[in-house]
């Protein structure tokens, strides 16, 4: 049996924006992105987080699409840095999710202070879609071979029998020195997002259960490894 550190947090909108779509509407993936994650536990602890420092599992739900009307400001690249286009500003449908919950587990029992006391306040995808945190435990998990995951964003194999959607997106970034110079992504990768209602049983690598009094109350969930996939 080990032991993980849990954050629970939820909030009233969420934006996991699916990537490369530059045209139309703004559309939303089931999950959030693995960067995301990243993005969220750095805003909790004040400084940028690597990949390398530690291993996430997390289940994502919520409970409707909406869509709304917003007006963005172009940008371009100009000779690597980013500025305003001349075209200005214009408006789009966005998509994005209501009553978002996110749960996530992390190896780093140490860190539990500063989610119990956060040095910035953690959204999931726009500023405005605020995350807030229920609780922070240390949990114990045992691991297993095969269980029903949801929620969560699995590495793509070819074997790998369940519905959700293929995305192919870096599976996290490294933020450059210079103001303006934007980030450079690490390890292109295909993961499959898996939506939160279709919790299927799979067998896959590093597969946790999270173990409570009553085993039918009992969580299973992926975590995954940056290092190793």
């Amino acid at each position: 049996m080990d032991k993980l550190l849990e954050i629970q947090m939820s909030g009233w909108t969420a934006t996991p924006r699916l990537p490369f779509i530059l045209s139309g509407n703004a559309i939303c993936m089931h999950t959030p992105s693995y960067s995301l994650i990243l993005g969220i536990i750095g805003c909790c602890l004040g400084r940028v987080v690597l990949a390398s420092e530690l291993q996430i599992g997390f289940r994502y739900s919520y409970q409707t699409i909406a869509r709304d009307m917003e007006t963005r400001q172009r940008l371009e690249n100009n000779n690597g840095k980013i500025k305003k286009h001349n075209k200005g500003s214009d408006a789009y449908i966005r998509e994005f999710h209501t009553f978002p919950k996110l749960t996530i587990w992390l190896n780093r029992l140490d860190w539990k202070e500063y989610f119990e006391n956060p040095c910035g306040t953690p959204s999931l995808g726009r500023s405005q879609d605020i995350l807030k945190i229920e609780s922070v435990t240390i949990v114990d998990v045992k691991g297993i071979e095969k269980g029903k995951v949801g929620g969560t964003m699995l590495p793509f194999i070819p074997n790998l029998q369940i519905a959700g959607q293929l995305v192919q997106i870096a599976e996290s970034f490294i933020e450059n020195d210079e103001v303006g110079m934007g980030r450079t992504p690490v390890a292109s990768k295909v993961f499959l997002s898996v939506p939160h209602d279709n919790d299927s049983e799979v067998i896959y690598n590093n597969l946790f259960m999270k173990i409570h009094s009553e085993p039918t109350d009992s969580v299973c969930f992926y975590l995954h490894d940056f290092e190793n996939e």
